[in-house]
C-alpha cells in the first residue's frame, strides 16, 4: 500500500470532463497519495458530479458544487447586483466561480495540514508530491511554488507557444504546495477576476514567507488555443480581468505611454484625413483639445491620488517623466522635416520619410524581439525558428501585444486612482 501523507489537492473546474478524468488518474499514480481530493465545480452541466459518483479512485474524493455557469452570467450578475442591488433580476443559479474563488472555496473545505493546487487542465508528475513535500522540509521554506511546462501539438499550439511561454517552465500556483494555516493565513486569492489573481498572490505570498521554486518542471498544460480567434479572445479577456490589478505596472505603463505617443502623432493629422472643413468629422482647434485634456487627465489624477487616496508614490512622477520624453522623441521625429529643416529638401538636415522609416524599424524590432529574442530566452529551439519560421512567431507575437493593449491601457489608467481589490471582496 503506498503511503499517505495530510495533503489535500485542490482542484477548480469548469466544464472539463475528460480533464478531471485525466487529473483523477493522474493523482492516482502519484508515488506519495494525498489525504483527499477535493472538485470544485461550476459546470454547466453535472458531468462531471455523475463522474466522481462513479470513477474508480484510491483517494477520497470530495465533490463541491461552487457555482453553475450560464451564459453571460458574470455580466449579467454583475449588471443587476449594480444597478438594482439584486431586486429586479432571479437568476436560478449564482453563475460560475472563476478559478480563484473555487480554489479558496476548497481550501477552506480542506482536511489536510498541507493544500496542494492543480488546475483540471494540468497534469502532474508522479513525484509531484513526494519530492515538493521533500523540498519543503530540506529547504525549510512555507511555499514550494508550482512550475509548469506547455506543450503543443498542432502548428498553431507550437507557434503560439514559442510566442508566448516557450518551452521552459513557468512559475505557477497550479503545483503550488503550502499549510492550510499560511494560505489563509496569506489572505487566499483575490476574488472576482478570471485571471491576474495568481501573480497578485505570489507576489503576495513572497513578501510573507519563504518560498522555493523547483528546476524543473513538475506539471504539464496541453491545452494551449487552437487557433488565431480563440487565442485572441482568451487573451483579451484575462488581459481586461489583470487590468484591475496592482500587477504589471510598469508593462500597462508602457502600453499608455506607446497609446500617447500614437494618439499624438494621429490625432493633429485627423482633420487632414477626414477632409478638413468639407467633412463632418472636422474638428476645429482638435491638437490644442487633445493637450488640454491630457493636461486635465493628468491634474486630475494628481488630485485625486494626492487629496483623496493619497497613494501615489515618487514612481509615478518619474513614469510620467519617462512618457512625456517618449511622447516628445516620437513627436520630435514626426516634426522633423517641418521644424529642423523647414521642408527644404535640399537642406542638410532632411531626411525623405522619416516618420515611415521611424515607425517601420519600430515595427521591426518588435517582430525581431518578438520573434528571436522572446523564444530564444524562453528555451524554444532554434532549430524550430531558422531560417524563417522567426518572422511567424513575431508577427503572432505582435498581434497578441496589440490584442493586450486594451487591458493594459486601462489598467495603467485605472491603477493610480482604485485601490487594491479586498481581498475578501
Amino acid at each position: 500500500m503506498k503511503q499517505r501523507t495530510s495533503i489535500s489537492v485542490v482542484i477548480p473546474t469548469l466544464d472539463n470532463l475528460e480533464a478531471v478524468k485525466k487529473v483523477i488518474h493522474s493523482l492516482n499514480s502519484q508515488t506519495l497519495f494525498p489525504k483527499e481530493i477535493l472538485i470544485c465545480d461550476s459546470s454547466s452541466k453535472d458531468e462531471i458530479e455523475d463522474l466522481i459518483k462513479t470513477i474508480e479512485s484510491k483517494i477520497e474524493i470530495k465533490y463541491f458544487r461552487v457555482g453553475k455557469a450560464f451564459p453571460f452570467d458574470r455580466i449579467l450578475i454583475s449588471f443587476n447586483n449594480i444597478l438594482f442591488k439584486r431586486r429586479m433580476l432571479n437568476f436560478k443559479h449564482k453563475g460560475r466561480a472563476f478559478p480563484y474563488e473555487a480554489t479558496n472555496i476548497g481550501s477552506e473545505q480542506a482536511t489536510g495540514e498541507f493544500l496542494a493546487f492543480l488546475d483540471a487542465t494540468t497534469i502532474p508528475e508522479k513525484d509531484w508530491l513526494k519530492d515538493y513535500l521533500l523540498i519543503y522540509k530540506e529547504k525549510k521554506v512555507n511555499v514550494v511554488f508550482g512550475k509548469t511546462k506547455y506543450l503543443a501539438l498542432t502548428s498553431f499550439q507550437k507557434l503560439l507557444r514559442a510566442s508566448t511561454y516557450g518551452r521552459r517552465g513557468h512559475e505557477t500556483i497550479p503545483g503550488t504546495l503550502i499549510r492550510k494555516e499560511d494560505f489563509l493565513l496569506s489572505g487566499q486569492i483575490i476574488k472576482g477576476v478570471r485571471s491576474g489573481g495568481d501573480i497578485e498572490w505570489r507576489n503576495r505570498v513572497k513578501s510573507m514567507f519563504s518560498f522555493n521554486l523547483p528546476k524543473k518542471p513538475y506539471l504539464s498544460y496541453s491545452y494551449l488555443s487552437k487557433d488565431l480567434v480563440t487565442a485572441s479572445k482568451k487573451i483579451f479577456i484575462y488581459q481586461l480581468h489583470g487590468s484591475r490589478l496592482d500587477i504589471q505596472n510598469t508593462v500597462k505603463d508602457i502600453y499608455l505611454g506607446l497609446a500617447l505617443i500614437f494618439s499624438a502623432i494621429l490625432i493633429p493629422k485627423w482633420n487632414s484625413f477626414v477632409g478638413w472643413k468639407t467633412s463632418p468629422l472636422y474638428m476645429p482647434n482638435i491638437t490644442k483639445l487633445y493637450l488640454l485634456g491630457l493636461v486635465v487627465i493628468f491634474l486630475t489624477t494628481l488630485v485625486i491620488n494626492r487629496g483623496v487616496l493619497k497613494k501615489l508614490s515618487n514612481s509615478f512622477f518619474s513614469n510620467i517623466l519617462k512618457l512625456l520624453i517618449f511622447i516628445f522623441i516620437f513627436l520630435g521625429v514626426f516634426r522633423w522635416n517641418g521644424a529642423i529643416a523647414g521642408w527644404v529638401e535640399s537642406s542638410v538636415w532632411y531626411i525623405p520619410h522619416i516618420t515611415k522609416i521611424f515607425l517601420g524599424a519600430i515595427i521591426l524590432s518588435s517582430v525581431a524581439y518578438r520573434g528571436l529574442y522572446f523564444p530564444l530566452k524562453n528555451e524554444v529551439e532554434k532549430e524550430y525558428l531558422f531560417p524563417f519560421k522567426w518572422l511567424q512567431v513575431g508577427l503572432l507575437g505582435l498581434f497578441l501585444d496589440c490584442v493586450k493593449a486594451p487591458g493594459y491601457v486601462i489598467g495603467s489608467i485605472l491603477s493610480p486612482f482604485s485601490k487594491k481589490i479586498n481581498k475578501n471582496d
